[in-house]
């Protein structure tokens, strides 16, 4: 009879945890949000071709703690300039030329996502927390440094390149 009772008392405690985690995951939402512009495929050719620009940056980023984190953890991603990623990274960056944001205030779901939006270039930061991107063709384009880590988060610059331009960034929240 008492190992009876404390295994009702056991189950109790069980259903009781589990239902509070179920009203936890319930509370965070990702907002779903619908792009209004057209990726366009003709529109990002460009990209593709080799040029003789270069980008060469560093990407540091301070969680909300104030720890600075960088290097092979941080990840770069190059993309060209369209209205579709112009509306898209409007909704999680504030401003539209360089801003930055943490992971941990949510980043929303877009609606439509075209796949050939994620046809970007990606790298990988080097242990310094620097990377370098060659043979770039002349155009408009946005970068976004990211961190997935406990207090990580974004960092966004918008900018223009020209024909045999060296160009060097600094991609920190700080």
């Amino acid at each position: 009879m008492k190992f009876q009772f404390y295994l009702l008392i056991f189950s109790i405690f069980i259903i009781g945890c589990n239902q509070i985690k179920k009203e936890e995951k319930e509370e965070v939402k990702t907002e779903i949000i619908e792009i209004k512009n057209i990726f366009k495929e003709e529109e990002v050719k460009w990209f593709k071709n080799k040029g003789t620009a270069t980008i060469k940056g560093v990407a540091r980023f301070k969680s909300k703690k104030g720890n600075i984190r960088f290097g092979e953890e941080f990840s770069v991603e190059l993309m060209p300039y369209t209205a579709y990623s112009e509306e898209r990274l409007s909704h999680i960056y504030k401003d539209k030329k360089a801003d930055f944001v943490f992971a941990a205030d949510g980043v929303p779901k877009f609606t439509p996502d075209p796949k050939g939006y994620h046809d970007t270039i990606k790298v990988t930061c080097n242990a310094d927390g620097t990377f370098e991107y060659s043979n770039l063709p002349s155009g408009k384009y946005y970068i976004v440094a990211f961190m997935i880590f406990d207090g990580g988060g974004g960092i966004m610059r918008h900018f223009e390149l020209k024909e045999g331009e060296n160009k060097t960034l600094e991609m920190t929240n700080y």
